[in-house]
């Protein structure tokens, strides 16, 4: 009988993390109850200089492109590309999304979205922006759906 090897690596798979957000919708109902509004705020803000550093400096270099590509690519990896619209135009870039991928997922998972949800977008690109020389504002959020229009100047 022949004995066959399979070598296979984690990047071979597709990467698909979405119950990761079912899990970020329990971390932030925690901290937002155990610390409060101000402690989830500077939790995310914590998690965003760490995490997104290489974007925080890759936005210093290049500017709104970097926050741009960004975007995209986490709508990509999500498979909801067809819910985002972006437009960089001049010093600034408009972000519009018609439904959030996270929130339909939580939702279809039977949770409700916690209460500050809305953190996990305005907190971290506010962190982002900020720490890379933007500006961040958050222009409508729809908490039922994360439907958001946000935008970025420079």
């Amino acid at each position: 009988m022949t004995k066959m090897t399979m070598d296979r690596r984690a990047a071979d798979n597709k990467y698909l993390h979405k119950d990761f957000h079912t899990s970020l919708n329990h971390g932030v109902q925690f901290i937002s109850e155990k610390y409060g509004y101000e402690g989830l705020v500077e939790c995310l803000s914590g998690f965003a200089k760490s995490f997104y550093a290489p974007l925080i400096t890759d936005a210093k270099e290049r500017g709104l492109v970097a926050i741009k590509e960004q975007i995209e690519k986490i709508y990509e990896i999500e498979e909801a590309s067809c819910d985002l619209k972006t437009v960089l135009a001049g010093n600034k870039l408009d972000v519009a999304i018609e439904k959030c991928p996270a929130v339909e997922y939580i939702k279809k998972a039977g949770k409700t979205p916690a209460r500050y949800f809305i953190e996990t977008t305005a907190t971290v690109y506010r962190t982002i922006a900020e720490e890379a020389g933007l500006q961040f504002e958050m222009l409508s959020y729809d908490d039922e759906t994360g439907k958001a229009h946000y935008c970025f100047t420079a």
